[in-house]
């Protein structure tokens, strides 16, 4: 089934729930990776040099904030230019490949390079967040697709 002709604002909305799931992903494999390597997790470090209380709570609902907002406008930005529209599986993992390269650019590298920036210098720890990125977009796009397919499923049942 086609999806591609899908509006900005379904797109919004399957993209930040799509969002949600990848930032869930990437988490988990972001504290898997700060566990084995004994390090903290990405987010906590932003936390705590925000001075936000209880770095640990806070890192972790910026993280799920920034995972739906970026979810959110990289599906909406898919409904605007249709060339990179979600409407096949295949399509939709390459796209989320894109989507998880640009919101690495876009969001975690000029984060980290403020707030961070011996994160970017160490190779293990920026590849890492680079492939964790990768996952994101491929998560968000696949998990939206299959959300849009859904909403456009009940919606001709519903007709």
């Amino acid at each position: 089934m086609r999806s591609s002709n899908y509006s900005v604002l379904r797109g919004l909305k399957a993209g930040a729930l799509g969002g949600l799931v990848g930032a869930a992903v990437l988490g988990v494999l972001a504290g898997l990776s700060a566990f084995v390597l004994d390090q903290e997790v990405f987010y906590v470090t932003i936390a705590t040099k925000l001075g936000l209380s209880s770095p640990v709570l806070t890192g972790w609902v910026l993280h799920f904030l920034v995972g739906l907002v970026a979810g959110g406008g990289f599906i909406a930005i898919t409904a605007l230019l249709k060339r990179f529209a979600l409407d096949t599986t295949r399509k939709s993992f390459w796209v989320g490949l894109i989507g998880g390269i640009a919101i690495w650019i876009v969001v975690y590298v000029p984060v980290a390079e403020l707030l961070a920036p011996t994160d970017l210098s160490n190779l293990m720890f920026a590849g890492g967040s680079f492939i964790f990125h990768l996952v994101y977009g491929v998560v968000t796009a696949l998990v939206s697709l299959w959300l849009i397919r859904r909403s456009v499923e009940t919606q001709l049942i519903s007709q």
